[in-house]
């Protein structure tokens, strides 16, 4: 072990519980990294102990320093501790300084709560967001700062060769439309669709891109049978856990199918059309209990759903996806009217506003 790592006293720790969380963090870290400003990747290996080792290795492959929290570790110190996760730490961290840097847009109810206002600093994403905070926590003392949401910023240094490139190393054809296929692990639309779904959509490359939990959790091994049987299709590329970050994807994508995922407006903000496909399926209990379900679907966020077009059944997904592809501007307007209140400004340049904040508060030594 470099013990180096404990003496250190850091501009930012990046606290990290999850692999899914890492996407959130890398441009902030790559921001970082060029203004040659110190930091550390606080591991905290909550996954599958191979999850854990992709954390570890991305972390590496990056030149970005990592280290897996051991409750026996001596105090690390920094000068703003960076959390992605809904609670608030309780692990021993010396900082000055807590931020909120959430690992999705901030339509889950765990992003209305009096924990994220524990934290000094809130970036967050879209003035929206910003005014339903206050209006929920009129006395917050958190301080917020409304940057947009930094993850999206790996979107703007690809380009078109690069795009190219990708969708050749998935072993797809560049000369055709790609559909980007991101459902949710529940309620998901997988379990609504065909065994042979790809062969209904041959004239298109799919990249299939399931959440995390539909590979961690035994409770969705069903899925894994679907994944197995679609991946035998040449045009499908399927993504495998070492694939955890939905960016490149997105930026490749000419389409995206989804569900009930906060991913629709990230890749709405991309300014391209989106389908949510709403046959979706339930458990029992959600099914006799309406209430768990309406629990479960955040309500508030529906008539922001209007930057996708619904689809009820199987059957109305093919015609959707070949209108939606045929005239990507009809939902431009919507798309950029609800992204600007959810996502805020969509530049590339939000990390940029993320580090640019936290070096003013330390040149200027101001406590929040």
């Amino acid at each position: 072990m470099d013990t180096n790592i404990f003496k250190k006293e850091y501009f930012v720790i990046f606290l990290t519980h999850h692999l899914y969380y890492i996407p959130q963090f890398l441009p902030v870290a790559r921001e970082l990294q060029k203004r040659d400003l110190t930091f550390l990747f606080l591991l905290m290996g909550n996954d599958s102990p191979a999850k854990n080792e992709i954390a570890r290795d991305v972390c590496n492959q990056n030149g970005f320093p990592c280290h897996f929290y051991n409750i026996t570790d001596p105090t690390f110190t920094s000068l703003f501790m960076i959390n992605g996760a809904n609670s608030f730490p309780t692990i021993n961290l010396n900082y000055k300084y807590s931020a909120s840097i959430v690992h999705g847009i901030g339509t889950k109810a765990g992003y209305y709560t009096e924990e994220q206002n524990k934290h000094d600093i809130r970036f967050v994403e879209g003035a929206q967001r910003v005014e339903m905070i206050h209006k929920l926590f009129p006395d917050t003392k958190c301080q917020l700062f409304n940057v947009g949401f930094a993850k999206l910023d790996a979107a703007f240094s690809i380009s078109e060769t690069d795009r190219k490139d990708m969708v050749t190393s998935f072993n797809l054809s560049p000369e055709r439309k790609t559909i980007l296929y991101a459902p949710t692990f529940y309620p998901s639309s997988i379990d609504k669709m065909p065994a042979d779904f790809p062969s209904d959509f041959s004239d298109y490359n799919i990249i299939i891109k399931p959440h995390f939990f539909s590979f961690e959790k035994k409770t969705y091994r069903h899925h894994l049978r679907k994944f197995e049987k679609w991946a035998t299709y040449p045009n499908v590329y399927m993504a495998s856990a070492v694939d955890f970050n939905l960016v490149p994807f997105m930026t490749v994508a000419d389409l995206m199918i989804s569900d009930e995922s906060s991913a629709i407006f990230e890749f709405a903000a991309l300014n391209k059309p989106v389908i949510i496909n709403r046959n979706v399926k339930f458990r029992l209990t959600y099914r006799l209990f309406k209430s768990k379900i309406r629990k479960r679907m955040d309500a508030q966020m529906d008539p922001f759903k209007e930057v996708a077009t619904p689809i009820h059944e199987y059957e109305q997904l093919k015609l959707a996806v070949s209108k939606e592809l045929k005239y990507p501007e009809a939902k431009e307007k919507d798309r950029k009217r609800i992204c600007e209140q959810i996502v805020g400004l969509v530049d590339g340049k939000v990390s940029e506003r993320i580090v640019d904040i936290m070096a003013s508060m330390q040149k200027k030594k101001v406590r929040v």
